[in-house]
């Protein structure tokens, strides 16, 4: 299959199998420890390599030295690179990362491999991927997107970040019609039917938007912002039980939510089920 047209959640799957049949199950959290978003200031490191160079002649030594340092490392990794899980067990997090990269590369290319780290990143609480912060690079994003798809229309992700650009300036219908796109490419791709969900939501249809958080919650049982969003609807609409049983499900899956307990106190408060509210 395409990389490229693979979802995150795919994409995700895959990248972990891959990771595991290399490393073994036990090693995989230590290589995704080592995904760290990037901290650095690069210009300032960027500036200080180019300052002070030294002559010619010693430039060149240095390359030449580098050069025969960096063929014995090859051939090294090489080495560790053919070792069984059980010797790779033993490796340092370094080794590790540098075992899984190169098993990314060789299975999803270059690019899925630089795709799956930044899942990694999101989850080590690097920079959300596509994040929008202004109406002006909500625009940029649309045009991006609509030239990628416009290559190659079969990118999921493409749609529903777009949609997200769309609905992030209020144009809902669009953000819909390329929610309803990822939907006809990947039908059980349950992110595409919560973002239709909230663009639903926003545009004041709730009824749909209850709808594609119920499809999302089937197809993911564990997601915890579908479950929160249909029980704000809920309490929204009058159906306080729903909504109460929506809230303690996130807290369930996510102890530390401290938006349910809130809505669930409020919930409780209204009721008249003080004592419940209160420990909220």
């Amino acid at each position: 299959m395409n990389v490229l047209e693979m979802t995150d959640d795919e994409l995700y799957e895959t990248g972990i199998k891959v990771l595991t049949d290399k490393l073994g199950a036990s090693e995989v959290p230590r290589f995704i420890r080592q995904c760290q978003p990037g901290k650095g200031d690069y210009s300032v490191d960027r500036h200080k390599l180019l300052a002070n160079q030294p002559d010619i002649d010693t430039i060149v030594k240095r390359i030449q030295d580098r050069r025969t340092a960096r063929e014995a490392e090859e051939r090294a990794r090489a080495k560790r690179f053919a070792m069984p899980q059980s010797e790779i067990r033993k490796m340092t997090d370094i080794e590790i990362y540098e075992i899984g990269s190169r098993v990314l590369v060789n299975k999803l290319g270059a690019a899925g491999s630089m795709q799956f780290i930044g899942l990694c990143q999101e989850i080590n609480g690097g920079y959300p991927r596509g994040l929008i912060e202004s109406s002006e690079e909500a625009k940029e994003y649309i045009k991006l997107y609509t030239a990628s798809l416009t290559f190659n229309p079969k990118i999921v992700e493409d749609y529903i970040k777009r949609g997200n650009a769309y609905s992030y300036i209020g144009e809902h219908d669009k953000a819909i019609a390329d929610y309803d796109e990822a939907i006809k490419l990947k039908p059980n791709y349950a992110k595409a039917y919560y973002n239709r969900g909230n663009a639903y939501r926003d545009k004041g249809e709730f009824e749909q938007a209850i709808a594609d958080y119920t499809k999302a919650i089937e197809l993911k049982p564990n997601y915890v912002e579908a479950y929160y969003n249909r029980g704000k609807l809920y309490d929204k609409a009058g159906a306080y039980n729903k909504a109460v049983e929506d809230f303690s499900t996130v807290i369930k899956l996510d102890p530390e939510h401290a938006d349910a307990y809130s809505c669930r106190a409020t919930l409780y408060r209204d009721k008249g089920e003080y004592d419940k509210a209160v420990e909220n």
